[in-house]
């Protein structure tokens, strides 16, 4: 004998058994956010497109500095994943029992370096980082803020450790972000920025002035963790991309150290 299933009710099934034969995180159209450092704007965004494009999945960035991205976590900002600049806030985040266990990875490196306008005949007079005090002469060093932006702490050991902090510090102005930084500087104000070397690239009339030594400073890590109260399948579907071969090709173009072994 046959049953006459109501309407509703085999709408309802039908729609459970599609997305059961999709599979969980195969449902296109989700939006995954993520909150990353600004130095990684391009090439998390050429990310997202292509994320998007292989996959039918929105991944929504936010940029901003590590530490205010962190307190924004703490604060209770929805994020699926954040990409911090160092593992300092990726630690304040997992203090305080926000990070999923078993959801993080050391994704990226990146180099310190000293950044100059094109054209600046004071700023080509540097040809080594400890005369940095006279080549600035009463102009201004620009940098993140060391108190919270990785790239301005970084910048301060640098700076210690090649023995000319002393001499800069009161010349020293601070910027929200390390592309706060550049901005000041692109724009004309002071003579020097301390960012990444994947930040040659944002402003054109930006150029290298040195190369800070590695062992100069802390070890330039940026960590990639799971927000635990956001923890899903789609989630850590994006999680696993940003570990992929494709995301380790963009990643390089934009010119970080790909962490991850290949996968």
């Amino acid at each position: 004998m046959s049953v006459a299933w109501p309407r509703r009710f085999s709408c309802r099934i039908f729609l459970c058994a599609t997305v059961i034969l999709m599979g969980p995180g195969l449902v296109r159209g989700q939006t995954i956010e993520i909150l990353a450092a600004a130095s990684t704007t391009e090439a998390v965004t050429a990310l997202s497109a292509a994320l998007h494009e292989a996959q039918g999945l929105t991944l929504r960035p936010t940029f901003a500095a590590s530490s205010a991205l962190a307190k924004h976590i703490a604060a209770g900002a929805p994020a699926h994943l954040f990409l911090s600049a160092d593992l300092a806030w990726l630690k304040y985040l997992a203090a305080r029992n926000l990070i999923t266990p078993d959801g993080r990875v050391d994704l990226l490196g990146n180099r310190l370096v000293l950044l100059r306008r094109d054209g600046d005949a004071g700023a080509m007079g540097l040809t080594k980082l400890t005369q940095l005090d006279s080549a600035l002469g009463k102009e201004r060093l620009i940098m993140g803020d060391p108190a919270h932006v990785p790239a301005g702490r970084y910048g301060r050991q640098a700076l210690q450790h090649l023995g000319v902090w002393p001499a800069v510090e009161q010349r020293a102005v601070f910027g929200a972000s390390v592309r706060n930084a550049l901005a000041l500087l692109a724009r004309g104000q002071g003579r020097f920025a301390i960012a990444y070397a994947t930040d040659i690239r944002v402003h054109n009339n930006l150029r290298l002035a040195a190369v800070f030594p590695g062992d100069s400073h802390g070890a330039i890590v940026y960590p990639l963790a799971l927000i635990r109260e956001q923890d899903n399948v789609l989630a850590r579907k994006v999680f696993r991309y940003l570990q992929s071969r494709r995301a380790k090709t963009i990643f390089e173009q934009y010119g970080f150290t790909f962490l991850p072994n290949s996968r």
